[in-house]
Order: structure tokens, then sequence, then C-alpha cells
């Protein structure tokens, strides 16, 4: 019954994700989404161009943006791990032939 009456009321809980510039730690906004992925509104200041708009679904090629243009989203890191000719760094023990060879790859 408290679930009807929330769907009536039409107060679905919004879910807010935090974007944080890598490099510059004071440019930061926040995207609010419905649980089905929509965008209700956008916080931001008129320098930071995000292309997504309000009404618009929270999908993963806004991880992909963050990506592309060093944003972490609620303090994860959304990019890849480097590889190194196929391998993830993590995976190369210390002191592998590889860690030798390629000695600025590991930094």
């Amino acid at each position: 019954m408290r679930y009807i009456k929330s769907f009536n009321e039409g107060s679905l809980p919004e879910k807010e994700v935090t974007f944080i510039n890598k490099r510059n730690r004071h440019m930061t906004f926040s995207v609010f989404k419905t649980p089905d992925g929509k965008i209700t509104r956008i916080e931001k200041l008129p320098s930071i161009r995000f292309p997504f708009q309000v009404g618009q679904l929270f999908n993963r090629a806004i991880e992909v943006w963050a990506c592309n243009n060093n944003y972490l989203m609620d303090n994860k890191d959304t990019c890849p791990e480097k590889k190194i000719m196929g391998m993830r760094a993590s995976d190369i023990p210390k002191g592998h032939e590889l860690r030798h060879i390629f000695p600025h790859k590991f930094k």
C-alpha cells in the first residue's frame, strides 16, 4: 500500500551522481536521475560543458564521456585499466621480464 501511495504522489526518489574533475577538484557538478534512468536535474556551472540534457536516459554513454573528459563519477574512475601487450598492468607481477623491458609503462 505504501508503494501505491508514493507512486500516486509522483515523488519517486532521485539519485544524485556527482562528477568531479580529476585535475581540478573544484570543477564539480551533479546530475539527478530517477530509478528508471531519466535525467531530472543538472546542477552545474555555466563554464562546464555537459552534452546531455534533462529528459535523456542516463546510460553508458555518460560513463564514456566522463572517462574521455577526465571526470570521476561518485569518486570512481570509469576508464578501463591500462594494458601492456594485451595484459592488465596489475596482472603482471613485480620482477617480471616485461617490467624490466618497459619500466616506463608501470609508473
